[in-house]
């Protein structure tokens, strides 16, 4: 086997891998997000309201 041969293998196999990891990423976000009702959170409400904003309850209203 060549080293360009060698260097196709080795490419092919991290960018399947790279591509195993992403789908089993995008399932595990799935998951969660059944898991929370389909209800999304986001981050940024996280970071400036506390955990209420993840109840809505960030204003009075």
């Amino acid at each position: 086997m060549s080293k360009e041969m060698g260097a196709v293998l080795v490419f092919g196999v991290l960018a399947l891998a790279a591509l195993v990891m992403f789908v089993i990423e995008r399932r595990a976000a799935a998951k969660r997000l059944e898991a929370r009702g389909g209800r999304e959170v986001d981050v940024a409400n996280l970071i400036a309201f506390g955990s209420a904003a993840g109840e809505g309850k960030k204003t009075n209203e």
